[in-house]
């Protein structure tokens, strides 16, 4: 049996994010889509059952008929606070980020966790932070090929990109190719340091 495909706006409103969020999981092959000979892209009911999945979203049982999943995120819950992505392979260290960073009287912070390249492009099509704070080195993508993603997006030309990183410059020179605009600091960043860096973002908008 023939299964159902679906366009990029009906898995957009599947999801409950933009039709240009999909294409870029598309593009980055986050999302397997098929063409047509017209060149219109086109996602297996499969397809979307494991994305589902691994987003951790329950589809409804009729995904064709149903308005959306919940969304992504709540983005009414932004109200103005920074919202700041935090990408590593240490989940003690990125609980250690939220904490500190959630204990801030100012700014005010909406946190977001990846604990990989590829996990963190999935969500951030549709939260469009204004800061990403990421490793180099993690499983299923690295922070370089990630941050060459994310510049590629032109939603996501407001994002400062923040590498924290063990490996000293002659390292990440010869291992990576990272953007001028990309901050680099050692690892362990002090927790001071990023919240001047957020407030140095806040101040140069």
């Amino acid at each position: 049996m023939e299964q159902k495909l679906y366009t990029t706006t009906q898995a957009a409103k599947i999801f409950g994010v933009t039709p240009r969020t999909i294409q870029m999981w598309a593009d980055n092959n986050l999302l397997e889509v098929t063409k047509t000979l017209g060149g219109h892209r086109r996602i297996a009911a499969s397809e979307i059952e494991r994305l589902a999945v691994m987003l951790g979203k329950k589809l409804p049982q009729n995904p064709e008929t149903a308005n959306t999943v919940e969304p992504l995120v709540e983005t009414e819950a932004f109200d103005g606070a920074v919202r700041i992505m935090l990408v590593d392979d240490d989940k003690d260290l990125l609980k250690l980020y939220q904490m500190q960073i959630d204990s801030w009287q100012t700014p005010r912070t909406q946190v977001f966790l990846a604990s990989d390249g590829y996990e963190a492009l999935l969500q951030i099509g549709a939260i469009k932070p204004e800061i990403v704070i990421t490793d180099l080195k993690m499983p299923r993508m690295d922070g370089s090929h990630m941050i060459k993603c994310i510049q590629q997006n032109p939603d996501m030309a407001h994002c400062q990109i923040v590498v924290v990183t063990g490996l000293n410059k002659d390292e990440i020179y010869h291992q990576y190719e990272l953007p001028e605009t990309v901050v680099v600091e050692e690892k362990p960043i002090p927790f001071a340091r990023i919240q001047r860096l957020v407030n140095d973002y806040i101040a140069s908008k």
